[in-house]
């Protein structure tokens, strides 16, 4: 069974946190796992709200009358060029 250390990674050093750490003077191999700070995810999560927002204020898709048959367009197969049908 593997164990869960939580520490906190300082330059090339673990520091151990927690009561649950492993007592050992030896040198011990370890699994690090490095979350992803969620800021980042955050923050373009925004960006990309704001970019929506940006082109919806400027009307880009204002000249499609029916979006539903304009997608079927965008979406079907063309053939390839330099291919026979």
């Amino acid at each position: 069974m593997l164990r869960t250390y939580e520490g906190i990674l300082q330059g090339d050093r673990i520091r151990w946190a927690g009561d649950d750490v492993p007592a050992t003077d030896q040198p011990l191999r370890v699994h690090v796992t490095v979350l992803e700070d969620n800021t980042e995810k955050e923050k373009r999560g925004q960006q990309m709200a704001d970019a929506l927002s940006k082109l919806a204020e400027s009307g880009a898709f204002s000249g499609i009358e029916d979006p539903s048959a304009w997608q079927r367009d965008i979406r079907r197969d063309r053939p390839l060029p330099g291919r026979a049908n």
